[in-house]
């Protein structure tokens, strides 16, 4: 499935020389010109990991939420990168079904209170449970650190969801970029004891997961521009294109199994960090190895990395429809309603 994006054109070399992730403004839909206007008129944004790096990063209120559990250890340490939040929604009947959230910032940057993430913060008033979770970036551990992380996480919630009112029997993850590339390894590693680190707590649960909504994610850590193959050197501790074969145990694609998950892949065709063709081989080698249509992709033409419009309302309205399909019985949510939520960030 395709939608058009018009998006205001940009320096890439600029992108080179930063080594950021980028993303600037752009409008809905071809029809909208007053938004386009708008959009011409504005600076590049590099997004969450620019603002990180210069102090900038706005974060959400999380006081405007009805009821959260905050800064839950997860691993059984101290660490603030090992924590999760878990926020209620205003709507919907405990146990709770549940999206578990991880943050993009090319492993390097980004955290669970992110403004990045809170579009995904949507689900909260369609009947879900969003747990927003912290892994340990590349300035403290190398790959494969942080999937470990994301699967204690997961095996953490599946061992107290009766203390945390959440219904983890079925649980579907969701990523943008590098917190995508967590989400689909995850899926690709379900069942695999030896993508585990079980040191980290509750063993006797298990961290495999059962739906992934993937945006504008990494398939391939060797495969990515010039803007995005340092920030993969960065996390495997190698030059990744000229060691490629080190990086199989990284690449969900290289791990796709006939039991893969369902998978909704979200990708923009200018992004200049992670190539549209890699959403294009992830849904086509998803499909031949499970036999199925076990991936679905959505495409925006001329969108670029984690491009504004995949964050709109009616984009995660969208997502939300597919998660509804693995979480409720036949697809049938009774807690969606057409509203969305103004997410408040602190100033």
């Amino acid at each position: 499935m395709k939608r058009n994006v018009c998006s205001r054109p940009f320096v890439l070399t600029v992108l080179f020389c930063l080594s950021f992730l980028g993303c600037h403004k752009s409008g809905e839909n071809a029809r909208d010109s007053q938004h386009k206007q708008e959009v011409a008129s504005n600076p590049i944004d590099l997004g969450e990991f620019t603002s990180k790096t210069t102090g900038e990063e706005k974060r959400i209120d999380m006081t405007q939420f009805k009821r959260t559990a905050l800064n839950i250890p997860y691993a059984g340490t101290q660490n603030p990168r090992q924590t999760l939040d878990i926020i209620y929604p205003r709507r919907g009947v405990a146990p709770y079904k549940t999206i578990v959230l991880f943050h993009g910032g090319g492993w390097m940057a980004g955290d669970k209170r992110s403004e990045a993430v809170a579009p995904v913060f949507q689900a909260t008033v369609q009947g879900y449970a969003v747990v927003s979770v912290n892994y340990r970036l590349s300035d403290e551990v190398k790959w494969p650190k942080p999937l470990h992380d994301a699967k204690a996480a997961i095996r953490f919630l599946r061992a107290n969801a009766g203390k945390y009112q959440l219904d983890a029997k079925n649980l579907v993850v969701w990523g943008a970029s590098a917190g995508g590339h967590i989400a689909e390894m995850l899926a690709a590693t379900n069942h695999k004891p030896s993508f585990e680190d079980l040191t980290m707590g509750s063993k006797d649960s298990s961290s495999a997961v059962q739906g992934v909504v993937s945006w504008c994610a990494v398939h391939d850590v060797s495969a990515l521009t010039d803007a995005g193959t340092p920030l993969a050197n960065k996390i495997m501790g190698f030059d990744v294109r000229t060691n490629r074969t080190k990086t199989h145990n990284a690449n969900p694609i290289e791990l796709v199994t006939p039991r893969f998950p369902p998978i909704l892949l979200v990708h923009g065709t200018g992004d200049q960090v992670v190539p549209y063709k890699q959403s294009v081989d992830m849904q086509r080698k998803v499909n031949e190895v499970t036999r199925k249509p076990t991936a679905r992709l959505i495409t925006f033409e001329g969108a670029i990395h984690v491009d504004p419009v995949i964050k709109t309302n009616r984009n995660v309205h969208e997502n939300l429809d597919f998660v509804d399909r693995i979480l409720y019985p036949e697809g049938r949510n009774p807690y969606r309603y057409a509203g969305h939520l103004e997410i408040k960030l602190l100033e």
